[in-house]
């Protein structure tokens, strides 16, 4: 029964998501500029994934769920990352889906996320967070932001990066992911160090 089962999976794997290897992997490209991430390994990553998808039944877009899939490996692959950058956040951020319906498994996923991320940009020191949100919630530019808290763009930019940094690892770690970020420069590391001197 098992074998079968494993069967009909691979079967539907090869009739619904193998044909759209060439979508994914133009798909891949648009999170692979920097060269750090090579667009193939993030099909096949993304490929590994679905094919291992025990609730392969119940996927009504099987082109949604895997573009999905893909853009759930490029974010790993940006998480992994020791330096977060403002502008690969930002280029991440503008690529669109393939596919903008978005399943019902997607909007809990996206939901869990959104609720993480509130519960980390929460922890932030104040400054840091009203910066954080400002910039991201609502899209204020850090020119802006440093005239409306009275600081300068320099740090604005400064607690950008500490507020991404910071959330990237916390979201990392809540996800189950063990952190790659560098405890060395990470910004929880870094106020931990301050606080003692």
């Amino acid at each position: 029964m098992m074998a079968q089962e494993d069967e009909d999976r691979r079967a539907w794997f090869r009739r619904e998501i193998l044909p759209l290897e060439a979508d994914l992997l133009a798909y891949a490209r648009r999170f692979c500029r920097d060269g750090q991430t090579d667009p193939e390994d993030l099909v096949h990553e993304a490929f590994a994934r679905a094919i291992a998808c025990k609730t392969w039944r119940e996927i009504g877009n099987p082109g949604a769920f895997a573009t999905r899939i893909l853009r759930n490996c490029a974010l790993d692959a940006l998480r992994r990352r020791k330096v977060l950058t403002i502008t690969a956040v930002a280029d991440f951020d503008r690529i669109e889906p393939l596919d903008e319906a978005p399943s019902a498994q997607a909007v809990i996923e996206s939901r869990e996320e959104l609720r993480l991320l509130a519960d980390a940009i929460a922890e932030l020191p104040t400054q840091c967070r009203r910066v954080f949100t400002l910039r991201k919630v609502y899209s204020l530019s850090p020119d802006e932001i440093a005239v409306r808290l009275g600081l300068s763009v320099s740090t604005v930019e400064k607690h950008l990066v500490k507020g991404l940094r910071y959330c990237s690892d916390k979201l990392g770690r809540r996800i189950g992911r063990k952190s790659k970020v560098d405890e060395g420069r990470s910004w929880s590391a870094r106020r931990d160090h301050d606080a003692k001197r």
